[in-house]
């Protein structure tokens, strides 16, 4: 994406004139044991136009501007009919209803849970947030984020960095770089100083990947369709790979056909324009990379600031303990120890004792596993699937939220664990208003929600997964990047990326 004032979030400082005609609507929100909550907040008119306190934190979503509300918040507003909703991140239950307003009226919301992640050992954040420091902490809040990440040098300097971490000591890190060119988007997450090297669209991602290696970054790729992600990968520098990437919002998705092969590797497949197709993208250019025996968690971003969805939409929940700094949550799951979802929850277990992250040792003659998949959310549950090397071993009976099976291997494997949802929490009507037409393929309406685990790997013998298909399209994978780089490289990084070619060939 082109460097662009952001559309996605902004901090609103705006000084109206209270005309006659208005009247005050406050809203309180407590969670379930009457103590203040904070939440992102809609207030819509019949004509469609969003209200916002007078000094608020927004964000778009679709064609709706919402506001982080720190408990408590008052906005003027003629007489009319609106519709509110309240939303406090996955884990709770969004609230709407409409009001009539002929007076100046106070009306408190409970925000209730459906499911408690951080009793169950998780807490959540996500690596691809463009919001500065000075809103990230109320966004934070609102969406039920434990932990965050400031973009701060995107393509060269972006944000400017906090003099000291404040409010959010040991919870966010602030010198967070993207990479973003036709190489494809890295993000590295937990760097201790600014981006060292300098940006060039005719520079491979490679040197990127290595300096924020080197400060100790856990580095990420938008989704394993990009280039470069095979060569770093099989060069050691890929910890996480986006499956929830940000071609998925809330109640929309991007159609980008266009992603399915962009290296043009004959044999590779074409996925449709649909929000399936669109997961379907992400899911199986990140199995191939596992094929191929590497380690790479699952990862999620939304693109919150530039993009118009939640802080947070797409997120990994990684099972780290309660005391945990954001140093330590990022570096479990650079181990795997995650799940991400935009929606439902999921778990996973190999033997009852194995979790994601996990590496379960067999002989050299194999033996069996036995795999348990639950999935849990708060809208329709339509498929859970068990993964093994990137194929479809068990799914659920239709609506079930538990699948279980034995799985008997004879050479080293992955295993992994997938579930989607339809959201149904609005209407045709409403869900028909986040189409968004464009040069690039737009956006369109949505109701899927999905998650993933990262795997548990299975060695056999002591050797991980090798499937020959997915090491052939690798190679050819390969074939075509080294074209690639002939092709766009400038000549002085020629050598240095053939020299990388070459091992990564070997490595293979």
């Amino acid at each position: 994406m082109a460097k662009t004032l952001l559309r996605g979030l902004s901090c609103a400082m705006v000084s109206t004139a209270v005309r006659a005609e208005t009247l005050q609507f406050s809203v309180l929100l407590h969670d379930e044991a009457g103590a203040p909550i904070s939440a992102r907040v809609l207030v819509r008119d019949a004509a469609g136009r969003s209200h916002v306190p007078p000094v608020a934190v927004t964000s778009n979503l679709g064609p709706d501007t919402w506001f982080a509300c720190d408990g408590r918040a008052r906005l003027d507003v003629p007489a009319g009919t609106y519709d509110v909703r309240v939303e406090h991140g996955p884990e709770f239950r969004p609230q709407a209803l409409t009001l009539a307003l002929d007076r100046n009226t106070t009306h408190e919301f409970r925000v209730a849970r459906w499911i408690d992640l951080q009793a169950r050992g998780y807490r959540s954040g996500e690596n691809h947030l463009h919001i500065p420091v000075g809103t990230l902490p109320a966004f934070m809040r609102a969406e039920g984020l434990d932990f965050g990440s400031s973009l701060s040098w995107w393509n060269g300097p972006y944000f400017s960095p906090p003099a000291s971490d404040g409010p959010l000591a040991g919870r966010a890190t602030w010198f967070d770089s993207e990479v973003e060119n036709d190489w494809g988007a890295l993000y590295s997450i937990g760097l201790p100083r600014p981006m060292p090297v300098a940006w060039d669209p005719k520079r491979p991602n490679l040197a990127f990947a290595a300096a924020a290696r080197d400060g100790g970054a856990v580095n990420c790729y938008q989704g394993g369709w990009s280039r470069e992600a095979l060569l770093d990968a099989l060069l050691g520098y890929v910890d996480v790979i986006n499956i929830g990437d940000n071609l998925f919002h809330r109640f929309k998705f991007m159609p980008r056909t266009r992603y399915s092969n962009l290296l043009g590797v004959s044999g590779l497949p074409t996925y449709p324009a649909t929000d399936q197709g669109m997961l379907q993208l992400a899911t199986e250019s990140y199995y191939r990379l596992l094929n191929c025996g590497l380690h790479l968690a699952a990862g999620a971003g939304t693109a919150a600031g530039v993009k118009s969805s939640p802080a947070g939409y797409n997120r990994a929940y990684v099972k780290v303990g309660p005391d945990a700094t954001v140093r330590d949550f990022l570096e479990a799951w650079r181990r795997g120890r995650n799940f991400v979802t935009n929606g439902p929850m999921l778990f996973l277990t190999a033997d009852t004792t194995h979790e994601p992250g996990d590496t379960l040792s067999l002989p050299a003659a194999g033996g069996e596993v036995r795999v348990r998949a639950e999935a849990l959310s708060d809208q329709p549950l339509r498929s859970l699937t068990i993964v093994v090397n990137g194929r479809s071993l068990a799914q659920a009976a239709a609506g079930a939220g538990v699948v279980e099976t034995t799985v008997r291997l004879t050479a080293g494997a992955w295993i992994a664990a997938c579930a989607t949802a339809e959201d149904q929490s609005i209407s045709e009507e409403e869900l028909g208003r986040f189409r968004e037409e464009s040069r690039l393929g737009g956006e369109a309406p949505s109701r899927l929600q999905f998650a993933h685990t990262s795997p548990i790997y299975v060695d056999v013998g002591g050797a991980g997964a090798h499937v020959p298909s997915s090491v052939a399209e690798a190679r050819r994978m390969l074939d075509a990047f080294a074209d690639f780089v002939h092709e766009n490289a400038a000549p002085e990084f020629q050598a240095e990326m053939s020299s990388a070619i070459a091992r990564a060939r070997e490595r293979l």
